[in-house]
C-alpha cells in the first residue's frame, strides 16, 4: 500500500493517537503567553489548526478561527468549535480579508513547509493577518542539531471498541526529517492498515528568527515553550513586510 504524503485523512485516528498530549495544560500556558504580550486579546487564528484540540480549550476566552489544508479536520474542528470559522487553506498562501489579535501556529505545523523559501512566504502570509500590534506566536519543530532519527516506536489508542496503533519511525534527508507512520485499526470484523510519509523542516533558530522579522514581528524565544520544543512569540510592527 502506498504511504499518503502528509497527514492521514482520518481526524478520529489522529485525536485517538494523540489522546495523550495535555491539550489544556498547553492552552493554560498558552493563555499566560497571550496575557503577557498581548493583554485584552479576543481573537485567534489557528494556522494549521488540524482537529481543533486547542480550541476546544481556548474558545471560552477567545473568538478562535482556523484553517488548515485536511478538510477532513477542519470538519472535527468545527464540531469542537461550531462558534468559530474553519477555511481550507494552505499557511504558505492564503486570504481571510481580515486581522485578528493573535495568530498561532502550533504542535511544530510549521515543519510542513519544508523549505526556508517556504517558510518566508507562510510567515509574511500569517504577519498580514496580525493586527497592528498583534502578536504572532510559532511552536517550532525541531532544530537540525535537535534531530535524532528515531527507533521504531509504538503509539496506542482507542476509537470506541476499537483499538489504534502507530508503528513509527524517522529518517533524516537533507534538512528534512521524514516520519514514517503505519497505523493499525483492530474492529469487530478485522484490522485495517494506513500508512503516511510526513516530511519536516529542519529550522535553525536563526533562520526562524531572521524569518520572523523579515516578516515584520519583533520576536522573542521562549525555549520551554508549551511542550518542551519553545516558542517563537512575536509582536506585528507598525509596517509588515508585504511580499
Amino acid at each position: 500500500m502506498p504511504r499518503t504524503r502528509g497527514f492521514i485523512d482520518s481526524p478520529e485516528l489522529y485525536d485517538a493517537i494523540y489522546h495523550f498530549k495535555d491539550y489544556a495544560r498547553e492552552c493554560d500556558r498558552l493563555r499566560a503567553v497571550i496575557d503577557e504580550a498581548l493583554p485584552g486579546a479576543l481573537t485567534i487564528l489557528d494556522v494549521g489548526c488540524g482537529t481543533g484540540e486547542h480550541a476546544k480549550f481556548l474558545k471560552q476566552r477567545y473568538a478562535v478561527d482556523g484553517i488548515d489544508i485536511n478538510e477532513s479536520y477542519l470538519g472535527a474542528a468545527r464540531l469542537k468549535n461550531p462558534a468559530g470559522t474553519y477555511i481550507p487553506a494552505d499557511m504558505m498562501d492564503f486570504d481571510l480579508s481580515r486581522t485578528y489579535d493573535v495568530v498561532t501556529c502550533l504542535f511544530s505545523a510549521i515543519g510542513i513547509v519544508r523549505t526556508f523559501e517556504r517558510l518566508e512566504s507562510a510567515l509574511i502570509c500569517m504577519a498580514r493577518h496580525v493586527r497592528t500590534g498583534g502578536a504572532l506566536i510559532i511552536e517550532p519543530w525541531f532544530t537540525p542539531e535537535q534531530w535524532r532519527p528515531a527507533k521504531t516506536s509504538i503509539l496506542t489508542g482507542e476509537i470506541g471498541a476499537d483499538k489504534v496503533y502507530r508503528v513509527s519511525r524517522s529518517i533524516k534527508k537533507g534538512q528534512l526529517s521524514v516520519l514514517l507512520h503505519d497505523y493499525l485499526r483492530a474492529t469487530p470484523t478485522g484490522v485495517t492498515h494506513s500508512s503516511e510519509r510526513i516530511e519536516l523542516g529542519l529550522f535553525t533558530r536563526d533562520e526562524m528568527i531572521w524569518a520572523l522579522e523579515f516578516a515584520g514581528v519583533k520576536v522573542r524565544y521562549d525555549a520551554e515553550g508549551l511542550m518542551g520544543r519553545g516558542l517563537y512569540v512575536g509582536k506585528r510592527n507598525p509596517e509588515t513586510h508585504s511580499g
